[in-house]
């Protein structure tokens, strides 16, 4: 099983985030009474329509979903959602250094696409996580999406002491985190939710227009 991440020229024009539904099935008995199943863990889903897809696009599309293996192999999606509170102008004004703390030879560093030194330490199913978010200030609210690592959340409450966040999210934590970077642009590693899904459908032999529908995996490598 391999990871493959989503190509960046692929951006697509409607999306659907459907975060984690903690019920499953409510189907009516012959006596009209229903029940809610409950999901231990319930997985976000994603679903991507495009516009006319031509030229070096349409390659780019078919070689991500034939690279898929249908539900063989896992991809690393952006969730492409502008709904943060933070600008751009915000995220990208800080500078950053080599991993190891060192600069270019002319003493350059990286510019930063998204939030430096936001950090999270939280344990494994726990729902409110704290976050200093410094000199960025409050720059994140109910509604908003974020990211530990490869793992997506939805921010559903969140209260602010100065630059300090109390963040009340969904789902409960994936995973044990230390100091983790808290990112405004989050990925998540889906599958195909079946082996046919995606598929493209040239018109007139020129362009497409496909809609493809990922659900969250849980059994890949995760960063």
């Amino acid at each position: 099983m391999t990871v493959f991440d989503w190509p960046t020229t692929l951006v697509p024009k409607d999306i659907t985030i459907r975060p984690p539904r903690h019920t499953l099935g409510l189907s009516t008995s012959l006596t009209d009474f229903t029940q809610a199943v409950p999901s231990i863990r319930p997985p976000f889903g994603l679903t991507m329509q495009f516009d006319a897809l031509e030229g070096d696009d349409v390659l780019a599309y078919r070689a991500i979903h034939a690279a898929l293996e249908g539900r063989a192999n896992l991809v690393r999606i952006p969730l492409f959602d502008l709904w943060y509170a933070a600008t751009a102008a915000q995220i990208m004004a800080g500078e950053t250094p080599h991993t190891d703390g060192t600069s270019f030879s002319d003493g350059a560093l990286y510019v930063t696409d998204d939030l430096v030194g936001v950090l999270v330490t939280a344990p494994q199913g726990g729902r409110v996580i704290t976050a200093d978010f410094g000199t960025y200030g409050p720059v994140l609210q109910a509604g908003c999406y974020f990211g530990l690592g490869d793992h997506p959340y939805i921010v559903t409450g969140i209260t602010w002491a100065a630059s300090v966040a109390t963040i009340r999210c969904s789902p409960t934590l994936r995973r044990d985190y230390a100091a983790a970077s808290l990112r405004l642009r989050p990925t998540m590693i889906g599958r195909l939710v079946d082996d046919d899904n995606g598929a493209l459908t040239l018109q007139s032999l020129r362009y497409g227009m496909p809609s493809i529908e990922f659900q969250e995996a849980f059994d890949g490598p995760f960063s």
